[in-house]
């Protein structure tokens, strides 16, 4: 067969797939389409990818081959272009037509050929002349707002075509666009380490510096790399700031150089770094920081009554009214609380912004729950929304104040944007598990809430800190904001090993379990195995109830003890000939899903949501967990290949949807903070030593209510006692704005 070269070919993108490639058709010029015995795909540049969506339109030359493959004991065959030269197009005619009618919500090949047909479309939209567009018959108001929203302009297909050239990642066309307009290159030329703030990769924008003929002793390159080390210690680290020296050893290690003695001097006058006392930090860093130390604090010092109208009922409160509250509330309840537990109820309704911390199972929902309880009984209504960083602690959070709430994201999501509801004047919000909230989530959230809001921050300052940069809940301590430390335990009995055993890495103190027996019925509730096996692990794991009553957690992902082998394991120790769930590919047919992590999700496996599914009927949070309840044997009539059952709700599984689950056997310790199981097995891999601190060993042992399996070596719980909590070492600089904003109030 003769090799088939493609040269500035049509095509317009179908289906996105993995790694690059997507479902094309190629379109000849005149708009129509051409006819082919069998799909086509092409392979795009890493770079593109996340530019290469459905509907697309682009140039592309490359080779074309005939890939073979077999499914299901049939052959299949489809033609793979490997592009060598894409071209992002803006496009004309009869094939802006079929852009139009493959882009826009409503809009089928009727009217689009009728809007392409007019003369002045491109005038029309640029001008936002909505009138003119609702003209053309079949435009309603929502299909002329989509095709205004949807509308690429030039600037874009300018920018993102500027972009190919320099081989650098398209996906940063919008951004540009949407910060710089029409002078998007421009800036970048003037600025080119203003990329790596937006995630290209330093050696890629060094190439594009020295091609635009900046040298290295440039005061453009040297800032920007003086913020790209920044950056690089943030990610590494956690940390806000960055030490003079720390600045000059990263530059050092960046550019095999010594720094120049003035590098952070440069960086500031360059815009790109801000000087702090402690050091430096990026621009954006030191402004989410002051703007969520700012908001915490004019919220906190907010006049009583003022910022609304809603905000009046604050004029009546008083402690009196509130003990009174409070006192009506604990009349509902089957127990007393305590005086350290009444004094944090009050505390908490009284101050506008507050902090509650304390260890696992000390009470803070029941504090919760009785501070939402006094709020009823003293505000007018006042409206309260109940927000954490995962899905499960939300989850959790809803069923134990029988209130709704929702993963920070989807809050969010649900209030920022055109169309979407506003948030009323004065609301209460609350933030479960705190500690793990990031700087930059914070500063998402503040733009949203109104200025009369009430937050309450609950959390474990001895949990494990946020996986993005900063310390919010830790910052509140020690500062004027009012913050409540809950320390006696309810969850387990004081006499309960696991109690001992987490106390005692919490106070940084060490205590080894005792060795697990023979089998769990013989051993203590908190218990050792120090030469684990996976034989080891299944048969206790079997014993302790499987799937219904225990979880697996581990720090790492990879190796014999990571998270992606031991579900592998798990699921086989199961059964592997368990029916498995397929799906309908396009073209290659009716063939089993595998996962991103390389496994077939059988019935009868629990699975964990890895991403947000803000779906009607499927409305799924990062980090909760099912089970594959039912498997088809070919999709319904709504395209579901399986049905699983999350939060005793059960949800049919489309494709889309299964590109959300793994196996969920076994989770990492990360995932697992928020959330609780009665036994718990720990793993504790030698290659994790590293990275096993205080925080982690913490988070692990507080998820079982009633057994916990550590299995691995003592010296690992020794060495995270000894590092203590990593997050400690974090150099951030909100407490130092909260407490500095406070004093000049």
């Amino acid at each position: 067969m003769n090799e088939v070269v493609h040269l500035r070919q049509i095509i317009q993108v179908k289906k996105q797939r993995a790694n690059s490639y997507t479902t094309v058709d190629l379109i000849n010029t005149d708009g129509s389409i051409k006819k082919r015995d069998k799909t086509t795909v092409v392979k795009f540049p890493e770079h593109a990818k996340d530019t290469a969506t459905a509907g697309s339109l682009w140039e592309v030359s490359g080779k074309e081959r005939l890939n073979h493959f077999t499914i299901n004991d049939f052959s299949l065959s489809e033609y793979t272009i490997d592009a060598a030269n894409i071209k992002f197009l803006r496009p004309s005619g009869r094939i802006l037509s079929r852009w139009i009618s493959n882009n826009i919500k409503g809009i089928g090949s009727v009217i689009a050929n009728r809007l392409v047909r007019l003369k002045k479309l491109a005038h029309l939209i640029e001008t936002q002349d909505s009138e003119a567009l609702l003209n053309i018959a079949g435009m309603t108001e929502n299909r002329v707002k989509d095709l205004l929203d949807s509308w690429p302009s030039e600037a874009l297909f300018n920018t993102i075509n500027w972009l190919e050239e320099q081989n650098l990642p398209l996906g940063f066309g919008e951004k540009l666009v949407t910060i710089f307009g029409e002078e998007a290159i421009d800036k970048v030329k003037e600025h080119p380490f203003l990329l790596v703030a937006m995630g290209a990769s330093f050696e890629q924008v060094s190439q594009l510096a020295l091609k635009l003929g900046f040298t290295l002793e440039d005061e453009v390159v040297v800032a920007g790399i003086a913020q790209y080390a920044a950056i690089n210690h943030s990610n590494k680290t956690g940390s806000t700031v960055i030490s003079n020296d720390e600045l000059h050893s990263e530059y050092a290690k960046l550019m095999k150089s010594n720094a120049p003695e003035n590098v952070g001097d440069i960086a500031c006058e360059q815009g790109l770094l801000v000087q702090v006392d402690d050091g430096y930090q990026v621009y954006g860093k030191a402004l989410m920081e002051a703007s969520v130390a700012q908001f915490l604090v004019d919220a906190h010092q907010r006049e009583i009554g003022d910022g609304c109208l809603l905000a009046s009922w604050e004029i009546g409160l008083s402690k009196g009214l509130v003990q009174a509250a409070l006192t009506d509330y604990e009349s509902t309840l089957e127990f007393n609380l305590t005086d350290d537990q009444r004094d944090a109820i009050i505390g908490a309704v009284l101050s506008p912004v507050c902090g509650i911390s304390g260890g696992a199972g000390t009470g803070k929902t029941t504090i919760l729950k009785a501070v939402l309880g006094v709020y009823d009984r003293v505000s007018e209504g006042i409206q309260c929304y109940q927000v954490a960083l995962a899905g499960r602690a939300a989850q959790r959070m809803a069923e134990s104040t029988q209130k709704p709430a929702h993963t920070i994201a989807k809050f969010i999501g649900e209030h920022l944007g055109d169309n979407k509801p506003k948030l009323p004047e004065q609301i209460l919000l609350v933030i479960d598990e705190s500690s793990m909230v990031d700087l930059l989530s914070m500063y998402r959230l503040i733009g949203l809430l109104p200025d009369a809001s009430r937050v309450i921050f609950v959390g474990d300052t001895a949990q494990l800190p946020p996986v993005g940069n900063g310390l919010v809940f830790h910052a509140l301590t020690d500062t004027q904001i009012p913050f409540f430390n809950l320390t006696q335990v309810k969850r387990q009995s004081e006499g309960s090993d696991i109690h001992r055993f987490s106390t005692a890495i919490r106070n940084r103190l060490l205590q080894f379990p005792q060795n697990t027996k023979n089998t769990l019925k013989e051993s203590s509730d908190c218990s050792i195995e120090t030469s684990p096996t996976i034989s080891r692990l299944i048969t206790l794991w079997r014993e302790s109830g499987g799937v219904e009553q225990s979880i697996v957690l581990s720090p790492v992902r990879k190796g014999q003890f990571g998270v992606d082998n031991l579900n592998t394991e798990l699921q086989a120790s199961v059964g592997n000939e368990r029916t498995s769930i397929y799906f309908q590919d396009s073209s290659r047919g009716w063939i089993p899903w595998i996962t991103s992590t390389g496994s077939r999700l059988l019935k009868g496996d629990p699975v964990l949501v890895i991403a947000n599914n803000y779906d009607d009927d499927a409305d799924l949070r990062n980090g909760d967990l099912g089970l594959i309840v039912e498997v088809f044997d070919q999709p319904d009539e709504d395209g579901a290949v399986a049905v699983i059952e999350v939060n005793n709700i059960l949800i049919n599984v489309t494709t889309e949807l299964l590109e959300k689950l793994h196996l969920g056997y076994a989770i990492t310790i990360h995932k697992s903070q928020g959330s609780q199981w009665p036994n718990c097995f720990v793993m504790l891999p030698n290659e994790a030593e590293q990275m096993i601190d205080q925080t982690l060993l913490y988070t692990a042992s507080t998820r079982p209510s009633e057994r916990l399996v550590l299995m691995g070596n003592e010296r690992i719980i020794e060495k995270a006692i000894i590092a203590g909590s990593k997050a400690l070492s974090r150099k951030t600089l909100l407490k130092e704005r909260i407490c500095s904003a406070c004093e000049l109030k």
